[in-house]
C-alpha cells in the first residue's frame, strides 16, 4: 500500500516522505491519534519506504510495493520488521506449532484475553532490536497499543528507545497519549493522525469493500475512524432490526435491542457501546439544531445521562440492562437516528 492511498494524513505522510528522503529518521517516533484512521498502516508503509530497494521510488520517498523487501513486509515476513500487537502476543503465548491440531482454536482463545502488551513481550522485542539486521536497510519495530504497556514493561523499553542502534527505528501507536509514561513520551518524537472526514471514510470503506447496509450514516457516526464507522454499522443494523429504524420505535425496541446483544459479555459490552455511541451522537446533533431553551434543556439532560450509562457498562453490571435503561429514556424524545438529510462530510 504505497503512500497516496492511505487518506486523510496528508501532513504526518508528507513530513515522512522528507525524511525518508533525507535519511534523517529519529530513533522513536510516537503516532497517535483515534483508532481507525491510518496509523498502523502508515507505519508499515514508513517501513516500507525505508527498506524500498526501488532506487526511483525511495528518492521519492515512497516504497514502490514490489520489490522483495516491500512485498515481505506486506506478508510479515520481514526478519527485520516486527510489528506487535495483541495478536503478535497471543502467538508468542500460544505454546504449539501453528500446523498443530487445535492451533486457531487456542490462538483465539488466548487473543480474546489480551489487555496488555506485556513485559516478557517486550523483552523478546527488545531482544531482536539488538540483533544485526539481515539487510543492508533499517530495522523498524513497531508496538501497537503502546498505552497499555505497565510499568514493568514501559521501564524495560526505555533504554532502547533512548539510544537505539544505527539504522534502527521503534514507532509506539497509541489512541491515547496521555496514558503514556512520561519518560516513554520524552523519548518519542510525535507524530500526530486526524480524525478522517466523512467522505474520507465512505472512500476507504468502498476501496477496502468493507459492505456497510448503511455507508453515508456509519460516517456521520464513525467520530472520524474507519473502525468507528463498522461499529456504527453494526449498532446501526442492531438498532433497525429491533424496531428502531427509520420510520420509528416500536413500544418493543428498547427490550429486543438488548436481547439482540451477544451472550458473551465482553462482546456484548462492546456492542452496547457502539449503540450508545451511535446515540449520543444523534443527540448532540438534535442538540445543537434544538430549536427551543426547553428542547435544549432537556437534550442536555439526556446527553449527561446518557455519559452515565457509558460510564456504567465498564462496571459490573448487565449490558442489555443498561441498553434497555438507556433506550427506554428516550421515550418521547423524537430522535432522528436515520435521518440522511443530517449527514454531512
Amino acid at each position: 500500500m504505497p503512500f497516496n492511498s492511505i487518506l486523510g494524513q496528508e501532513k504526518a505522510i508528507s513530513y515522512l516522505k522528507t525524511l525518508v528522503q533525507t535519511g534523517r529518521v529519529p530513533g522513536a517516533f510516537l503516532f497517535y491519534g483515534p483508532d481507525g484512521v491510518g496509523k498502523a498502516k502508515t507505519a508499515l508503509e514508513f517501513a516500507k519506504a525505508l527498506n524500498c530497494q526501488d532506487p526511483v521510488s525511495h528518492a521519492q520517498g515512497q516504497a514502490c510495493g514490489q520489490c522483495p523487501s516491500c512485498q515481505a513486509i506486506t506478508q510479515g515476513t520481514h526478519p527485520d520488521v516486527v510489528f506487535v500487537d495483541f495478536l503478535y502476543q497471543a502467538r508468542l503465548e500460544v505454546k504449539k506449532d501453528f500446523s498443530s491440531k487445535g492451533y486457531e482454536e487456542e490462538l483465539a482463545s488466548v487473543l480474546a484475553k489480551q489487555q496488555h502488551i506485556s513485559v516478557d513481550t517486550i523483552r523478546e522485542v527488545t531482544a531482536k532490536s539488538q540483533q544485526k539486521a539481515v539487510g543492508n536497510g533499517w530495522k523498524v519495530l513497531i508496538i501497537d497499543e503502546a498505552q497499555s504497556m505497565q510499568g514493568a514493561a514501559a521501564n524495560a523499553l526505555l533504554k532502547f528507545i533512548e539510544e537505539p542502534p544505527a539504522k534502527t527505528l521503534w514507532i509506539l501507536i497509541t489512541n491515547k497519549r496521555s496514558a503514556m509514561l512520561r519518560t516513554i513520551l520524552s523519548r518519542c518524537q510525535p507524530l500526530a493522525f486526524a480524525p478522517l472526514s466523512g467522505k474520507h471514510i465512505q472512500q476507504i470503506l468502498e476501496n477496502n469493500r468493507l459492505e456497510t447496509e448503511h455507508p453515508s450514516l456509519c460516517a456521520r457516526y464513525s467520530a472520524g475512524s474507519v473502525s468507528g464507522a463498522l461499529k456504527a454499522d453494526q449498532a446501526l443494523t442492531l438498532l433497525q432490526e429491533a424496531g428502531l429504524g427509520p420510520c420509528g420505535c416500536s413500544p418493543q425496541g428498547p427490550a429486543a435491542v438488548a436481547t439482540g446483544l451477544s451472550r458473551t459479555l465482553v462482546t456484548a459490552r462492546q456492542e452496547a457501546q457502539s449503540v450508545l455511541d451511535v446515540l449520543l451522537i444523534a443527540l448532540h446533533q438534535q442538540w445543537a439544531n434544538a430549536q427551543t431553551s426547553q428542547e435544549e434543556h432537556r437534550l442536555t439532560k439526556t446527553l449527561q445521562q446518557f455519559e452515565r450509562y457509558k460510564r456504567s457498562l465498564t462496571r459490573n453490571v448487565s449490558p442489555a440492562l443498561v441498553l434497555e435503561t438507556a433506550l427506554a429514556s428516550l421515550d418521547g424524545l423524537p430522535l432522528h437516528i436515520f435521518d440522511t438529510e443530517n449527514t454531512h462530510d
